[in-house]
């Protein structure tokens, strides 16, 4: 676990802090298309609750997201032998996995208290999956590259 942990530390914050991003701009997203009478109402209160929510939710996607990708890296290939779009993948496909079964433990929640609403969870689910696959795909090629020495950083301290 510890190879895994140094090879994807870096971009396990980075993808933590990319969700945070993705969901306060949906949380400000619903916040702006919303009903106005509500927002006339709530004011900047309703502004920073929309976002902070949406930020929240994020980190959670982001979390169970990473925990996926991770999973399925360390069940697949502990060692790190197999080649790098072999881990690209495994990972992808976790993390994926890991965002959208989040949001369909939220809709099994709502639908056993009586909420009526699992077609929506699913709907989240499946876009929080995709959204999920397209992230860590583009986070993995780049660690794996930059293990590799195929990436070129751009260093500021001259």
């Amino acid at each position: 676990m510890s190879m895994i942990w140094r090879r994807y530390r870096s971009t396990l914050g980075l993808a933590i802090v990319a969700s945070a991003m993705l969901g306060l701009f949906c949380g400000l997203a619903l916040y702006l298309t919303g009903n106005a009478d509500y927002r006339a109402q709530a004011g900047w209160g309703g502004l920073f609750y929309w976002i902070a929510l949406g930020a929240g939710l994020g980190i959670g996607t982001g979390l169970t997201a990473c925990a996926g990708g991770v999973t399925a890296i360390w069940l697949r290939d502990r060692q790190l032998g197999r080649p790098s779009a072999s881990r690209v993948l495994i990972g992808t496909v976790g993390a994926s996995a890991g965002a959208a079964v989040l949001w369909l433990a939220f809709g099994v929640v709502a639908a056993v208290t009586g909420g009526g609403y699992l077609y929506m969870f699913i709907g989240i689910a499946v876009m929080a999956g995709l959204t999920g696959a397209v992230l860590a795909r583009t986070m993995l090629s780049r660690a794996e590259r930059r293990q590799d020495g195929d990436v070129v950083e751009f260093r500021f301290n001259v």
